[in-house]
């Protein structure tokens, strides 16, 4: 079916179930070979659906050879199936060999290089290290700042003078 012709798809399949057409679309199909060939196709399609109707309502039999045909189809299946232990040993070794990566992974991590001891050293140095400029940057009011005051109370702890002590 060509790309104009998906707008008649849905007429197409109700001409087909109800035996009648509309104008335009018995128009469509008197310009249109590739329509006209799927009507004719879905009405086959449609016949054949009928026919068969009566046999299942009346419940047909299966044919006679039908059970032969399956149980020899689950036979063959099964032989193609292997056996069952292989399966097992191949979950054994994967969980055996993931196991060793893993204890051997532990291991190195464990028993990694040593880093000689002035390295070591070094690196403590460079960790406590502060720049001559810190020293400019700290401020006396650090400390008040370091704690946060209650509510009403003040950063600040100036004492307060009362009437008495006047």
């Amino acid at each position: 079916m060509k790309n104009a012709c998906e707008n008649w798809k849905d007429p197409l399949r109700e001409a087909a179930l109800t035996g009648t057409t509309a104008k335009d679309l018995e128009e469509h199909l008197q310009s249109c070979a590739n329509c006209s060939a799927e009507l004719d196709e879905i009405r086959a399609r449609a016949a054949r659906l009928d026919a068969l109707l009566p046999l299942v309502a009346q419940g047909a039999e299966l044919s006679a050879d039908f059970r032969a045909r399956v149980l020899a189809a689950v036979a063959a299946k099964e032989g193609n199936r292997g056996r069952p232990w292989r399966a097992w040993t191949l979950a054994g070794a994967t969980v055996v060999v993931v196991t060793l990566l893993v204890v051997g992974v532990t291991s190195l991590r464990r028993n990694g290089p040593a880093i000689p001891a002035g390295e070591v050293a070094a690196a403590q140095k460079l960790a406590e290290w502060r720049a001559p400029s810190d020293g400019l940057l700290r401020t006396p009011g650090q400390e008040i700042l370091k704690g946060m005051p209650r509510l009403g109370q003040s950063y600040l702890r100036v004492p307060v003078k009362t009437d008495e002590e006047e």
